[in-house]
């Protein structure tokens, strides 16, 4: 027991610190080997196992996610992704409340295959400008925003694939493509809602104080070329192939389509390009997945587990409907400046313990982690294109967090509620 109490209090010491604003990746890295030294783990067991085995365990959800960001730059670079937004703008006209919704809509499509914050930057200066031009406040355009990515993130092909080996077992298919689905759309929905209540409900509709400037529009690339970023999905939904072989068949799709007016060796060289422009976008995220390696490895090792069952079994949930209730609650505040219910974070841990167990389905637990996840990935502050997007509009972080904070806590209760229907 007072191992165990150890453990919990390095653990809520990482926590606190990460909330300060301490680096995560420093301070989980910490966290595997305190808690390895803390359980009496010896030093071969930690660098053999845990360092190298753990940061090596989750390598494969690395090169997803580099196959993902490749991608969102080659539908940057051939102006494909600009295009769609600019075209689905037009069609609003000089309506705040569609534009913004359209702009919501637009971005949740795109990031269903899209990923990395290089991306995202490269979206928000193109639907950001155009919000803040019409009028929009900017802690109304901010979350706007991020909540489409966060949208899109429900069935965004790179996070299930990194989080496959997190969570095995978990199936891109019907049903549990379905509850995605419907996840995504209930985001959507409840961001439409922020859009109404801010935007017309409170009035706070007023000129936009943020200095801030489109880029000069390209060229549009031609419709056919719009279908462009839902072909990995309808790939994978339809035809049942593999992450990697479908983002290279899309990869090559994306610069045939738009090839016209480039030379055979342009177009090979901007394969190469975006190739390398991706590897910036995912150099956070990356050392997260390898550190987080170590510290599910030691949550994993008999002395660890054993020590922390005892202080952990009381909180965490045994049965679907208390792991239902359990996110509905603590899925929301929890995964606020990547507190504990982050998998890719601290939430690791938890994670492994309620793995250990073995009493919740995984792939029932990975749809109701999944809300709290998408969370994290538009309403929190520290979060990479979070933390841009509030920099780029000038908002403060209380009033990003005023604005977009309820309504991403009203998604998780949703659909933790729609998962426990639907699977419980």
């Amino acid at each position: 027991m007072l191992t165990g109490i150890l453990l919990l209090v390095a653990f809520l010491i990482v926590v606190a610190a990460i909330v300060r604003g301490q680096s995560p990746i420093i301070m989980l890295l910490l966290l595997a080997i305190v808690w390895a030294l803390l359980a009496g783990i010896g030093i071969n067991d930690i660098q053999a196992k845990i360092l190298q085995g753990g940061g090596v365990a989750y390598a494969s959800a690395v090169i997803i996610i580099v196959f993902g960001a490749w991608f969102a730059q080659v539908l940057i670079q051939t102006g494909i992704a600009e295009s769609v937004i600019r075209s689905a703008v037009e069609l609003t006209g000089d309506r705040p409340i569609v534009t913004a919704m359209t702009i919501n809509l637009v971005t949740a499509l795109l990031f269903t295959s899209m990923y990395g914050v290089g991306a995202a930057i490269a979206i928000g200066v193109i639907a950001l400008p155009i919000m803040l031009s019409q009028g929009i406040p900017p802690r109304v355009a901010a979350p706007v925003f991020t909540m489409g990515v966060g949208a899109g993130a429900f069935v965004n092909l790179v996070q299930f694939g990194t989080f496959e080996k997190l969570f095995p077992g978990i199936k891109y298919e019907a049903p549990w493509l379905t509850y995605f689905f419907i996840g995504m759309v209930v985001y959507i929905l409840i961001a439409w809602l922020m859009i109404w209540i801010n935007l017309r409900k409170l009035g706070v509709r007023h000129a936009a104080s943020a200095d801030t400037a489109a880029p000069v529009p390209r060229k549009r690339t031609p419709y056919f070329t719009y279908l462009v970023p839902v072909f990995p999905v309808f790939m994978i939904m339809v035809f049942k192939w593999q992450i990697i072989p479908t983002f290279i068949l899309s990869i090559v799709l994306a610069l045939a389509l738009t090839a016209r007016g480039r030379s055979f060796q342009g177009t090979l060289n901007l394969f190469n390009k975006t190739f390398y422009d991706a590897f910036p976008d995912i150099a956070t995220i990356a050392a997260l997945w390898t550190i987080c390696g170590m510290i599910i490895v030691a949550g994993q090792m008999p002395q660890i587990a054993g020590a922390l069952r005892p202080i952990f079994d009381p909180i965490l949930p045994h049965t679907a409907f208390q792991a239902a209730v359990f996110f509905a609650v603590l899925g929301g505040i929890g995964s606020i400046y990547r507190g504990p219910l982050v998998v890719v974070g601290t939430g690791a841990a938890l994670l492994a313990i309620i793995l250990s167990n073995n009493e919740i389905p995984v792939p029932y637990l990975y749809a109701l982690w999944l809300g709290p996840t998408v969370m994290q990935g538009s309403c929190d502050p520290t979060n990479s294109w979070t933390l841009w997007t509030i920099g780029y509009t000038k908002v403060l972080h209380g009033q990003f967090l005023k604005t977009a904070l309820p309504f991403g806590c009203l998604m998780v209760v949703v659909t933790s509620a729609i998962c426990y229907y639907m699977f419980g």
